[in-house]
């Protein structure tokens, strides 16, 4: 088996991406949002995260039972609904129901952590920032429930934990990953960071892309209002995993903008 250190060399310091070149798909332009969307943003933030929040401090106390991630889970549905954001999710079937399998995802908005844990059909545990892990209750909540702290800052702190989250694929565990590692200002891809192909390649189980369509639409970085409208989680065929690096990131960039392209909101939505 490859070591973290040896695959760590043979990427550099940043795994090869597509270069600087504009994604082929058509990029929109977000709203301007109007008042209704104001209203139900601040309910969506006041009311809707406040209580998963609390319901994560309750986690925490151990006061909640097992049940507790589908309450979130339907928790979140209803805010988005109430948000006016209409969540689609297209292909889950073709999300392995056992075995290893790393889930990554195209980082578009904040929305996506209450879109992806109601899209995917399976339970799953994450790799986190530093950013979430500051972040009240919520931080907290991913450190007790057992997902993947990765300090960007500290090597060999993110290597042990890549590891630990290599293991937990390679015995049948689902991993989700940002291969960007954070959002774009302009619903572009960001280029891919090395750790989610350092994961993939010590796993050696397939990846399924979990590609969010409108999330830019809906809540660009830098916004604290949602936009009413259509947000996509559209999944892909399991990925054949490949030990060379580059060629696994270009699939997967490939895959994004296939999918962004093929499934991108039209007028209206």
């Amino acid at each position: 088996m490859v070591s973290l250190a040896q695959l760590a060399t043979r990427l550099g310091p940043r795994v090869p991406t597509c270069g600087d070149r504009p994604t082929p798909y058509r990029r929109r332009v977000p709203q301007t949002p109007t008042f209704s969307d104001v209203l139900r943003s601040l309910r969506l933030f006041g009311i809707d995260v406040g209580g998963a929040l609390f319901e994560m401090a309750r986690h925490r106390r151990g006061t909640a039972t097992l049940t507790t991630d589908e309450r979130l889970r339907r928790r979140f549905r209803l805010s988005l609904q109430r948000a006016g954001v209409d969540l689609e999710v297209l292909q889950a079937d073709r999300v392995p129901t056992s075995g290893g399998v790393i889930i990554m995802w195209n980082q578009t908005t904040h929305l996506d952590h209450l879109a992806l844990a109601i899209a995917l059909p399976r339970s799953f545990v994450s790799l986190y920032n530093n950013e979430v892990a500051r972040f009240p209750f919520y931080g907290a909540y991913l450190r007790d429930g057992g997902h993947f702290h990765v300090d960007r800052t500290d090597g060999e702190q993110w290597r042990a934990s890549i590891d630990r989250a290599a293991s937990y694929v390679r015995a049948g565990g689902c991993v989700v990953v940002s291969p960007e590692g954070t959002r774009s200002f302009d619903g572009r891809l960001l280029k891919m960071k090395r750790g989610a192909f350092l994961l993939a390649v010590s796993s050696g189980q397939p990846i399924v892309c979990a590609t969010v369509v409108g999330g830019h639409q809906r809540m660009p970085r830098g916004s604290p209002i949602v936009r009413a409208g259509r947000l996509r989680v559209v999944f892909s065929a399991p990925l054949t995993l490949s030990t060379d690096v580059a060629a696994l990131q270009a699939s997967v960039v490939e895959t994004f903008e296939r999918t962004l392209l093929e499934f991108r909101l039209v007028d209206g939505e």
